[in-house]
Parts: structure tokens; C-alpha cells; sequence
């Protein structure tokens, strides 16, 4: 038996090789083992008969493990585990597999111990290992094929991330070589993370200053870490369509400082730190993500725009970080006054840009973006985008359980009852609910959203402009033309008029403030037999057709038939059309839109052309001067066509509009 050890170990050959430790192996009850060799060359050569009882491994299991120096220094390495099995002469086959077990009980031939020796071997990329083990059975008698204990090796070294090739087999090969291929596992592995020196991943120290942040790399673990170790330092915004890098990557080594400008101090913006190395484990902080001072630098970073291309509304909002946000649209009249919310509209918001498929561009609507309750941003049409328009009056039409629709206007945060709004000044409340209902009908209001089956309903932009002006002008002007229709009526029954009104067509021209007035003489021109065209007479026609349209059209019917175009005057009219001619301000895009002052406007697009290029007498055009204005201050240009002051040249006028025309 000594002949055959000593045989063994001068065909293993051992490998010295200074080591700081050597590795240890250990046996269950009942055996005894030895480490013989722990580097030596090996080859499990050609399998052999055994001529006694043997001790063979049928069952190989392996696990990773750390192996520590003086309590401080780990490394990773393989642990095995071991089954062991006694096989008899009897169990082994012409083919070297085994016969079913349960013969008799074996003797070992030396009445004593049963002995056998194992070779241990690990593989991989980057290493060879082989041990060489002595295992002893302290029993005088065995059964064969069972097994009678377990033996464990501390351990074999590989490096992290390694893929290790270990067998097992007895020397002579007395039985199949026992083999498994174990992945040794990355940093990722918490036992290495808190033991290795390569696995050790700074901690992150944030520390805010006015203009910056101070981050600090700081290892804080029961290891040395090597000299030339160094780390990787990354700041990105962590976004939900990638990550943006801020700045190129930073190699630092630990304890370094590293800062952090203002700008980049946002809820969004991330930090990880990893060693260099394969596969290295990864610190991440977000530092700032519920950092109060961080959210408002954000939001005064992002940005609100709107868009308005071909009549439709859009949105974009820019911003450094996601947003968990809604749009609000609210309403306000008064660029300078509070803007009331209109909560049946909001919606999230959305990346990139979005249409407001179910809003109208209008002056007066803004967009707010709110979080956490509050207004954050504020966007108005009128910012640049549209022209005012403080006298429009926010309606809502909704449909009641009877299917009839209801009418209330927007105000003081909550829509009232048009009969309580404050909006309709010293007007009859009654009477102005019904115009303004007319307005809706007839296609005079703007529409501003309207949502299909909801309680939004549909919101309409109604214009208060004609109603407010003359709320303080029809006191006076009411008595002046009671006055004038008098003194009309008074000379008309005086004077027999010179040449008939009958077909005779006039349009008459006018600004909103004169419709009374307008309305007055159109009257009395109708009773005549004239044929007089207003334009608050054909509302529904003018809303159909345009504003510039209709007037192009009963200005060329009235000259044609030998009627004339009429222009009612107050001084506030003259200077627009002295404006007009002066080229002082550019007229207004034809709308179709028939507010009064937008249907004047219109009206100067069409006529004053004339003036311009001579084509203004003959008694084509007529000028009546009201509220004051004398023909004196007209503005050169309209003196071409004959003026008259009314109600004193009223006769005067009406003689000439029964004039024949000249062919």
C-alpha cells in the first residue's frame, strides 16, 4: 500500500508555487481525508478493473464562495462537494457500468480502513488548478453501491465572471470522470460587494450651495482599495424617452469632489458611479427628484407655446424633465385681469405638439399648465398671436333634461344665468338675453370650443361691443333722433320732393354707434318707396355670405339700378375714414364675423376705393353728418361727394337721393 501512494504521487508531479494560503478539505462522519497536493499536473488517464473494494465519487456540486486572508482581503472562489460511493469488482459490467447494488457485504483484504485517492480540477480562461486528496472509510465492513459520506474542498480561486470547468475522478481511474461547468457570478453578487476590493462602489455625498452642488465620492468599507483603482462618474437627465447625457463621463478616484452647476440641479437629473472594471457594480442617486428648490428651477426652465396654423390650435411645452402636468383653458377678457378657469376643457398634457382638436383660436383664451394645484405656466392668444377683444362675453350652451337649449355666460369663476350677469351693465337684462340668443342663432357669436355629449357643451364668444357703446349714447341719441324724426316728419309733410323715391335703392353706411339713427332714416326711406339696404336688416344674409362680400354686392346693385351708397357720419366715423385714406393703419382682413365694427371696417375696404380714385360724385355717394360733425371737417377726400348736416339739411338730403343720375 506505501509502494502504491508513493507510485501515486511521483506520477502527479507537483507544481510549487509560492500561495499565501493553501486550500483545506473536509470529510463527513465516518471518513477521514487529506489534502495531498494542491497544484499538480494531472491526467485521469485509462479506467481500470479494481481487484478490491474502491472508494469512487458519483456525485459532484459546486458553489461560490469567498476566501478571505487575515479577515480583510477576499477573493472569489469555487467551492466542491463531493459524494462518495463504495464500488465493488462484482458491480462493474463489461461495459463499466454497474450491476444493480445489494451483493454481499465487502471485506477490505486488510481487515482495516478502506483507502482511496481523488484528483480534484478546475479550469478556466485564464488558469489550471489541480489537488490531489487521500479519502479513509474507518469501517470493517462495507456495502457496495451505497453511498457512505461526503467530502467538501476549500476552494479553487477564479476570477469574477469566469466560467470554470471542474472534474473529478480517482487515481486509477477506477470509475467515469465526475465534471460540471460553474459560472462564477460579477460584482453583482452581494457577498462581493461587500467583501472585494475590485467590487467596492463609492457612496454618493450631495451637498447643495447657491450656485452649485459639491458631489463627493466617499468608500466607506472594511477593505483597502487598491491605488489604482479608479471610478466612473456619470450625470444624465433620466427621461421617459432615454437618458441625456449632461457633460462626457468623468474618471475619478475615491475620496474626489466633483461639481455640479445650478442648471443641472433638476428633479430629472441622475448620477452613477461604478468602478472600471468588467461588469462592475453601479451606485445610482437621484439627489434632487423631491428637492423643492429643484422643481421650481424646472419649471422656470419650461416653457409653454401656442400655435395657431390654418385656423387650428396646438401646443408644445418644452421642458429640461418629464412633467406630470394638465392643461386648463381659461377665459380672460382683460389682458391685465384674472383669467377664469373653464375646468370641463382640461386634459394631461402630452410631449411634442399637440392640437386642441375641440378648442377655436380666440383672443381671449389662454392656456394654463397646473400642477400640484397650482397655475405654473400661462399662455395667451393674446400674447402676439391675436388682437383683443375685451367686449366679447364668454357664453355656454348646454342641452336641459327636455332637450332644449340653455344659455349662461362664464363669470366670476362659474357661469350665471344671463339674466344675472354682471357683464350686461344698465341693459335691459330680458332684452339683451334675447339678442344675444338671436346672435348665437344667427351665427354672429364665435365658437370657442364645443364637445360632443358632455356637460362642456359648446362656448360661444358674443360680442357686447354694440350693446355697451350704446348704452351711453342712446340717451342722447334717443332724444336727438326723437328730436330729428320729428323735424323729418314735420318737413316731409312741408315739402312735396322734386322727382320720385319709389325703387330707388340706397345703402346706407354706418358705424356701430349711429345704428339708431341709421335705423331712423332707413324707415322713413323705406316709407317713401325706397329701397333701402342696412346692414343690421340682413344679418342672416351678410353671416352667410361675408361682410365684404354682401357690401360689394349692394354697392354695385345700388349704383347700377341709379340708386346711391349713403355714408352716416359722426365724428368718431370720420377720423376712421380719415384714417383709412392717410394709410395710417391698415384696414382689417374681411371676416365674415357682422359686428357692426367689423361690418364698417368692411365697408371702408369697399368704398372709400372710390374716393381715392375720383368715382365718388355725380351723386353716386352721399355724405349725412350726425352727432355734431359738419361737412367742414369731413376729410378732404369725402367733400367729393356732396355732404349734408342732419336733421337741418334733411330736406336737402332726400332731394338729392331723388335725383336722377346722370348715364
Amino acid at each position: 500500500m506505501q509502494a502504491l501512494r508513493l507510485g501515486l504521487l511521483l506520477a502527479l508531479l507537483p507544481v510549487v508555487e509560492p500561495r499565501a494560503a493553501w486550500p483545506s478539505v473536509s470529510c463527513s462522519q465516518g471518513l477521514s481525508c487529506q489534502l495531498l497536493e494542491a497544484d499538480v499536473l494531472c491526467s485521469p488517464g485509462t479506467q481500470v478493473q479494481p481487484r478490491g473494494p474502491v472508494l469512487v465519487p458519483t456525485q459532484l456540486q459546486t458553489e461560490p464562495e469567498l476566501r478571505c486572508r487575515h479577515g480583510r482581503a477576499c477573493s472569489a472562489c469555487l467551492r466542491v462537494d463531493l459524494h462518495l460511493t463504495v464500488l465493488g469488482p462484482q458491480e462493474v459490467a463489461a461495459d463499466g457500468t454497474r450491476d444493480t447494488p445489494g451483493a454481499a457485504p465487502l471485506h477490505p483484504r486488510d481487515g482495516g480502513a478502506l483507502r482511496g485517492w481523488l484528483v480534484l480540477s478546475a479550469q478556466s480562461p485564464s488558469s489550471s488548478r489541480c489537488a490531489a486528496i487521500e479519502v479513509q472509510l474507518h469501517r470493517a465492513v462495507t456495502h457496495p453501491g451505497r453511498t457512505v459520506g461526503s467530502l467538501r474542498f476549500h476552494c479553487f480561486e477564479a476570477p469574477l465572471q469566469a466560467e470554470v470547468l471542474v472534474m473529478s475522478y480517482t487515481q486509477p481511474l477506477y470509475h467515469e470522470v465526475l465534471n460540471k461547468t460553474h459560472h462564477i457570478p460579477s460584482c453583482s453578487w452581494l457577498a462581493a460587494q461587500d467583501a472585494m476590493q475590485l467590487c467596492q462602489v463609492p457612496r454618493l455625498q450631495v451637498s447643495p450651495r447657491p450656485t452649485e452642488a459639491v458631489v463627493q465620492l466617499q468608500v466607506e468599507v472594511p477593505v483597502a482599495v487598491p491605488a489604482w483603482l479608479n471610478y466612473t462618474l456619470w450625470v444624465y437627465r433620466n427621461q421617459t424617452q432615454g437618458c441625456t447625457n449632461l457633460g462626457n463621463r468623468t474618471t475619478l478616484s475615491a475620496p474626489q469632489n466633483y461639481s455640479l452647476p445650478e442648471a443641472h440641479m433638476l428633479p430629472c437629473v441622475c448620477l452613477q458611479v461604478w468602478p472600471e472594471i468588467p461588469d462592475p457594480p453601479r451606485t445610482i442617486l437621484c439627489p434632487f427628484s423631491n428637492d423643492t428648490a429643484a422643481w421650481a428651477r424646472l419649471w422656470a426652465q419650461t416653457q409653454l407655446k401656442l400655435r395657431v396654423n390654418k385656423g387650428t390650435l396646438s401646443y408644445k411645452i418644452s421642458a429640461p424633465c418629464d412633467i406630470s402636468a394638465e392643461l386648463m383653458p381659461c377665459w380672460r377678457p382683460d389682458p391685465a385681469g384674472p383669467c377664469t378657469a373653464l375646468p370641463q376643457l382640461r386634459q394631461a398634457t402630452l410631449p411634442g405638439l399637440q392640437e386642441l382638436d375641440t378648442l377655436q383660436p380666440h383672443p381671449n383664451l389662454c392656456i394654463q399648465v397646473r400642477s400640484e394645484g397650482q397655475v405654473r405656466l400661462t399662455q395667451c392668444l393674446q400674447e402676439g398671436t391675436l388682437p383683443a377683444r375685451p367686449a366679447d362675453l364668454l357664453l355656454v350652451e348646454t342641452a336641459d333634461p327636455q332637450g332644449s337649449a340653455t344659455l349662461c355666460a362664464v363669470e366670476r369663476g362659474t357661469c350665471v344665468p344671463l339674466t344675472s350677469s354682471t357683464s350686461m351693465g344698465a341693459a335691459d337684462p330680458g332684452l339683451l338675453e334675447q339678442h344675444l340668443r338671436q346672435d348665437v342663432q344667427s351665427g354672429q357669436c364665435l365658437q370657442v370650443w364645443r364637445v360632443e355629449g358632455g356637460a362642456a357643451g359648446t362656448g360661444w364668444a358674443c360680442s357686447l361691443d354694440k350693446y355697451v357703446r350704446s348704452r351711453w349714447g342712446l340717451a342722447w341719441a334717443g332724444g336727438l333722433l326723437c328730436a330729428a324724426g320729428a323735424l323729418l316728419l314735420l318737413l316731409l309733410n312741408k315739402e312735396h320732393l322734386k322727382g320720385p323715391l319709389r325703387g330707388r335703392r340706397v345703402l346706407v353706411l354706418y358705424a356701430a354707434a349711429e345704428q339708431g339713427a341709421a335705423a331712423a332714416l332707413g324707415a322713413e326711406l323705406r316709407a317713401r318707396g325706397a329701397a333701402a339696404a342696412l346692414e343690421q336688416w340682413s344679418r342672416a344674409e351678410l353671416s352667410a355670405r361675408g361682410a365684404l362680400a354682401w357690401l360689394h354686392a349692394e354697392r354695385r346693385r345700388a349704383l347700377r339700378d341709379g340708386g346711391a351708397v349713403l355714408l352716416l357720419l359722426s365724428p368718431g366715423a370720420a377720423e376712421r375714414c380719415a384714417g383709412w385714406l392717410r394709410g395710417a393703419a391698415p384696414p382689417p382682413d374681411p371676416d365674415p364675423d357682422p359686428d357692426p365694427l367689423d361690418v364698417f371696417a368692411a365697408a371702408l375696404n369697399a368704398v372709400l376705393p372710390d374716393f381715392a380714385a375720383g368715382r365718388a360724385g355725380g351723386g353716386r355717394y352721399l355724405v349725412a353728418c350726425v352727432a355734431g360733425l359738419r361737412p367742414a371737417r369731413l376729410p378732404p377726400l369725402l367733400r367729393a361727394a356732396p355732404a349734408f348736416a342732419l336733421p337741418a339739411q334733411l330736406p336737402a338730403l332726400l332731394r338729392a337721393l331723388a335725383a336722377p343720375r346722370p348715364q
